[in-house]
């Protein structure tokens, strides 16, 4: 063992030196000594020693900085230290900034003195090597985890944070130096949980890990963006430490899966954007009423493109109509271009530019609640390459829309265009429809009630020239005038029921034939007979339509099929009605035959409205027989 004794006393260097030689010991011992710091640190420069016994008062250095300059110059040689026989505080002080050992001059002997310098170098040997240990270990951690993509914090068993590496830092934007040697449950509470989308569910998880000792569950975290850091999303799992130099302490993990994340997401997005395309486009065309269509994409709209307020514009006839929900009243307004107000104005405004107009301060209205248009944009509604009007959406907020938003409300627009054309052409259609049934009316009127009364006026006139010359002349023309008059007064019963189709249902099917069908009979070629059974209640939309077709049927046998007779049958059995039609007129073969021209058409358009069969059994010179089948849907609970 190499010994180097600094002490500036010779007196306490000789017994020294004289308790190592006289001490028993198998041990060789070189002993050299030093009456200076300077002198010690020199000999210190060019030979090795196992240890140092060091006084802390020399000529030329006093107290526990002698100390740390034979520590810093001879870091791999273990220390002990002299001290007086008071000066314990010193030791132990010593002790603690980095010597192995203490010794008081006045209590040493030669086997305490012994004892002391071999445990001196032995606890120094312990501590290089461990200290050795430690920096390999970090190296390794440094070399693993610090430029690893993955976010790494280690604590020890007092759950204070040992180490963390880069992405940490990055992650989190807190520097590794506010980091590292604090309390991790302090740290979550101060720094770390409040960079997070849900604050309370992070610290929980991790709180709750650490009281148990337990690994924790891998779990989703959303860090929200800030000046020093990015938004992210990261998986987060841990673990105890079970051995090593941490043992007892945790292994901490945060795996950055934001390119995963955006793409679920994304994924996530596009699917319920195509739900709720195919729901708003389903709820679209199940109605034909165009007000209707118009509000129902009004308010179906925010599930394809988030907005504050939304307008339809739609040009029809050469005329604007803006189409808009109140938000006050949740209630659709529909303005003509001439009964705009001042936040309409703007609409129509922006109709006329082309979707082009600038928003500022002074252009844009001002909306209820005080904000003013920031951002829009703008869809066209085409047709077959003809653009019927557009869907434009507007936001309070500046820069709100992005280019997916334009891209889903032109998809929306497509699909918008369908619903509007159709309710356009089903309003056309029922305008065209109200038209061609008032020219009927006004024909039926002509042909019917006013040819009847013009022959009651003409043979009212002659009763007058008859009546003293001829009474019994005069009195049977004035049974037929009155027989005329019943006549004409059921054909304009007839015709005021038309005006009024709902009192059709307002009485029994056998009822509404024989007040309606059959008075009119009397002045047609053939004969009607009525064979109904007792009906029940028939929904209003069947009894409209089994009428309307028995009356098709009937006009078609007056006009083409010289009958002499004609009997409509209605019997029912379970949930089964059967009405027929017999004529024994000429009849006919249905392949010559244009189904339009004998009403064939609007008879099975009729029939496919009730979901009723029709189908028509004729032979030419046995007549016709008109044959149609309605089933009861099943009730509930049958």
């Amino acid at each position: 063992m190499n010994v180097l004794l600094i002490e500036d006393n010779a007196g306490d260097a000789r017994l020294i030196q004289e308790m190592l030689r006289t001490s028993p010991t198998s041990e060789a011992i070189n002993f050299r000594t030093a009456t200076t710091l300077a002198e010690g640190l020199a000999i210190g420069e060019t030979t090795h020693y196992d240890v140092v016994l060091l006084d802390l008062s020399l000529p030329d250095s006093l107290g526990i900085e002698t100390l740390a300059q034979v520590h810093a110059a001879m870091d791999d040689t273990a220390i002990v230290v002299l001290t007086g026989t008071d000066d314990q505080k010193v030791g132990v002080r010593a002790v603690q900034m980095g010597a192995q050992d203490y010794l008081p001059k006045g209590d040493v002997d030669s086997k305490v003195l012994k004892r002391a310098l071999r445990y001196a170098v032995e606890r120094h040997r312990i501590e290089s090597n461990l200290r050795r240990s430690e920096e390999e270990y970090r190296s390794l951690i440094d070399d693993v985890f610090d430029t690893s993509m993955v976010g790494v914090i280690i604590l020890d068993q007092a759950l204070k944070v040992v180490w963390c590496n880069e992405a940490t830092e990055v992650y989190f934007g807190i520097a590794r130096e506010q980091i590292v040697g604090q309390n991790k449950r302090e740290l979550i509470d101060g720094k770390l949980k409040c960079v997070f989308e849900d604050p309370d569910d992070y610290a929980s998880r991790l709180f709750e890990a650490y009281d148990l000792a337990s690994f924790t569950d891998r779990f989703e975290c959303h860090i929200m963006p800030a000046e020093n850091r990015d938004e992210r999303w990261l998986e987060h799992w841990s673990q105890p430490i079970r051995s090593g130099m941490y043992e007892g302490g945790r292994i901490e993990q945060y795996m950055d899966i934001t390119d995963r994340k955006l793409l679920e997401l994304a994924e996530m997005e596009q699917r319920q954007f195509a739900e709720a395309l195919r729901d708003t486009i389903a709820l679209l065309t199940s109605t034909l009423n165009l007000e209707e269509v118009l509000s129902r994409i009004l308010t179906k709209l925010g599930r394809v493109v988030s907005h504050d307020f939304a307008t339809i514009t739609i040009s029809d006839r050469d005329h604007l109509w803006i189409t808009r929900l109140d938000r006050q009243t949740s209630q659709v307004r529909v303005i003509a271009e001439g009964e705009a107000n001042e936040e309409d104005e703007f609409y129509f405004r922006l109709a006329k530019s082309d979707g082009v107009i600038c928003l500022d301060e002074s252009d844009s209205p001002t909306m209820a609640d005080g904000n003013r248009i920031r951002s829009y944009i703008v869809a066209p509604i085409r047709w077959q390459r003809t653009e019927i009007g557009f869907i434009s959406v507007f936001s309070t907020r500046q820069d709100f829309f992005q280019t997916k938003d334009s891209v889903r409300l032109f998809t929306f627009a497509e699909q918008a265009a369908i619903a509007i054309q159709n309710a356009r052409l089903h309003q056309q259609s029922q305008e065209l429809a109200a038209l061609e049934e008032r020219q009927r009316l006004a024909r039926d009127l002509h042909d019917s009630v006013s040819q009847t009364l013009f022959t009651c006026r003409a043979m009212s006139e002659s009763v007058l020239r008859r009546w003293d010359r001829d009474p019994q002349g005069a009195r049977n023309l004035l049974e037929e005038v009155h027989q005329l008059t019943v006549t004409a007064l059921s054909e304009m019963r007839v015709l005021l029921l038309e005006l009024r189709p709902t009192a059709l249902t307002q009485v029994s099917l056998r009822e509404l034939f024989q007040q309606y069908l059959q008075p009119i009979q009397e002045r047609r070629q053939f004969s009607l007979t009525l064979n109904m059974a007792d009906l029940p209640d028939l929904p209003p939309d069947v009894q409209i339509g089994l009428y309307r077709i028995a009356q098709e049927a009937l006009n078609n046998i007056d006009k083409h099929a010289d009958a002499s007779h004609v009997e409509i049958e209605i019997l029912t059995e379970g949930r089964t009605l059967n009405m027929r039609i017999r004529d024994d007129g000429d009849g006919f073969q249905q392949g010559q035959v244009g189904k339009s021209s004998l009403g064939l058409d609007i008879m099975q358009e009729r029939a496919r409205a009730i979901n009723a069969t029709l189908d028509i059994n004729t032979e030419i010179g046995a007549g016709t027989c008109v044959h149609i089948v309605w089933v009861a849907p099943e009730r509930k609970g049958d």
